[in-house]
């Protein structure tokens, strides 16, 4: 399994997580090539369904992928019914949403 993809690499976590959590490299192929990657300490990635729908990946209507990135370095993703929690974190964080 490879760490590096597209401009990005997986962390340790991601590699361990992404396969239990179903997000494949087909997924992130169809996702990745539009997030920006800020030079903030933590990139916030909000994938919603209706995106999700236009590139014909359909998990849920209610679920959105969280990705979490730091410096091109993919640390986690995961599906997420209510999003909003992440607002209320006092982190330094630059969102960004994919809808």
């Amino acid at each position: 399994m490879t760490t590096k993809f597209l401009d990005y690499k997986k962390s340790e976590h991601f590699l361990h997580s992404q396969w239990d959590r179903t997000i494949d490299n087909q997924l992130l192929y169809k996702i990745l090539p539009f997030v920006d990657c800020t030079l903030c300490e933590k990139d916030v990635v909000f994938v919603m369904p209706s995106f999700l729908k236009k590139k014909h990946v359909v998990k849920s209507d209610k679920l959105c992928l969280i990705i979490i990135i730091k410096h091109k370095l993919l640390i986690t993703a995961y599906w997420c019914d209510h999003p909003n929690y992440l607002f209320n974190k006092q982190e330094v964080a630059h969102y960004q949403i994919l809808y």
